[in-house]
């Protein structure tokens, strides 16, 4: 299983000077705990006119059991990311499970633009996302609801085939918005969860390119959806 989130790069800066800005940036910082130091930093891969891809390589202490107790040792994560314009509008997806993925995002943004809040959420808005799922109905098998208006009720949920004919779908489209779903990615025939705020998830055993291609060839345009 394969998971990242798309992002949103608020910047006119050319891919050349986001590379370089990224390749000199390392910071290092003391574990409280362990007083052993962390590393953050980037390698950049490739990057041309249009796109840029890199990786993360995140410090963090994991403790390991001895014969003396547990000890802290520092394992590197390795964090894809992958940056692409998409009809002249930014992007940016990092491979990792959303609560990694946005905190990587808020480094990224202090990377290149000092702060926070250059790099934000790719959202689909919600009659997009409805519309998006309608053109998926053959190749639906989960939907989920949220904002639901019935008292102490978080989230509606369904599962099966062809949900869009039951009263049950009519009926929570009534209480909620639609938030989550589970289809088949026609462009790369694979199994995909995604969401209105674009955590992806591929759950058959597609590759990373498989991914990549869905997120800025399918995922992208329903947000760019919102900037018309």
């Amino acid at each position: 299983m394969l998971a990242g989130k798309l992002f949103k790069v608020n910047t006119k800066e050319r891919f050349q000077s986001l590379a370089e800005k990224l390749a000199s940036f390392k910071v290092v910082q003391e574990d409280p705990e362990s007083k052993i130091n962390l590393t953050i930093e980037f390698s950049i891969t490739s990057v041309t006119d249009n796109d840029l891809i890199g990786t993360i390589y995140w410090d963090k202490i994991i403790y390991l059991g001895t014969k003396d107790g547990k000890k802290p040792n520092v394992s590197t994560v390795s964090i894809p990311i992958f940056f692409k314009m998409v009809n002249e509008i930014m992007f940016l997806f990092i491979l990792a499970k959303k609560p990694l993925a946005n905190y990587m995002a808020n480094e990224i943004s202090k990377a290149l633009f000092i702060r926070p809040g250059f790099v934000v959420e790719a959202r689909v808005q919600p009659p997009v996302f409805l519309n998006y799922y309608q053109q998926s109905l053959d190749e639906t098998r989960v939907a989920y609801f949220d904002q639901v208006d019935i008292p102490n009720v978080n989230v509606l949920a369904l599962y099966g085939d062809m949900l869009s004919q039951t009263d049950l779908f009519k009926e929570y489209q009534d209480h909620g918005l639609l938030w989550y779903i589970v289809v088949k990615a026609k462009n790369i025939n694979q199994i995909i969860g995604l969401t209105r705020n674009c955590v992806i998830t591929m759950f058959s055993k597609g590759t990373l390119d498989d991914l990549v291609r869905y997120v800025f060839s399918e995922v992208a345009p329903l947000v760019l959806e919102n900037i018309k």
